[in-house]
């Protein structure tokens, strides 16, 4: 009763019913995969899922993960990595629970994940979760920092692994490309695969997909196995890398809408 409550308060300021800013279009919300154009049941469906996964965060910031019914797929590309003591970089995207991948580090002693964000961003929610988990500000590498390379570089070296979410472009990025993406050109960051080809490390696209109730899918998948690039070039391998990932997105995107968390029009730069 008391998810309920909270998921219809959450979803209600979500969705617009508190004087929230509502984006142009509510067509842009929504993924250019869905079947059909969105009716609103649809866009009620999105904000409810929104609203579901921003509630169950403080499950898994908690360590309450046996509360949440999450299954893995393909596991053992990041497995066969922890065991050889080798850290990768892990790319995510706004579509299910970017912290969904905590319940793998809570069933694997010794798996370290670290992620790499826009301290800027959410900076209030961002606090508050850190309440739930004091040491998720140990954890985190603020993008934009003079030696993000270096401390990037650190954390993969231990065996460590790093999250991001490489699918919104920041106004302080200045390394982008322009891909299709469900039937449209959009716009995607490359500094974080850029980074990964100079440190020569492995990569691993991830998605925490919500399916409802308690149930979350999270999906690993192999990008790239970590060999170096020479610098001249690196320029295809950045683009071949980011052209990988963004085929992995709109997979999961054409799967999930209804999981789709860039409520803006993320094909309108």
């Amino acid at each position: 009763m008391l998810r309920c409550v909270l998921l219809k308060t959450v979803c209600s300021v979500s969705s617009g019913i508190c004087p929230l800013p509502r984006p142009k279009s509510e067509r842009a919300e929504c993924p250019r995969g869905c079947p059909a154009r969105p009716r609103c049941r649809h866009i009620a469906q999105n904000y409810w899922n929104f609203a579901a996964v921003t509630l169950d965060r403080t499950y898994l910031l908690a360590g309450r993960t046996d509360l949440l019914d999450i299954r893995i797929h393909n596991p053992e590309p990041l497995l066969d990595l922890h065991r050889q003591g080798r850290g990768a970089i892990l790319l995510g995207a706004h579509i299910g629970s970017f912290f969904a991948m905590r319940a793998l580090a809570r069933q694997r002693a010794g798996l370290d994940i670290h992620i790499l964000f826009y301290p800027e961003h959410n900076a209030r929610i961002t606090r508050a979760f850190a309440t739930l988990d004091p040491e998720l500000a140990h954890r985190c590498i603020p993008l934009g920092a003079p030696d993000v390379l270096m401390q990037l570089s650190d954390r993969i070296e231990k065996g460590s692994f790093v999250a991001a979410l490489s699918d919104r472009v920041s106004p302080s990025d200045t390394h982008v490309l322009d891909l299709p993406f469900l039937g449209k050109p959009a716009r995607f960051a490359t500094g974080v695969t850029q980074a990964a080809l100079v440190l020569g490390c492995p990569v691993l696209f991830y998605a925490g997909i919500y399916r409802g109730g308690n149930r979350y899918d999270l999906y690993l998948e192999e990008l790239c196995t970590g060999e170096r690039v020479k610098r001249a070039e690196r320029k295809q391998a950045v683009n071949r890398l980011t052209q990988h990932y963004v085929e992995c997105l709109e997979r999961y995107a054409r799967d999930a809408p209804d999981n789709w968390f860039n409520f803006y029009d993320y094909w309108a730069h």
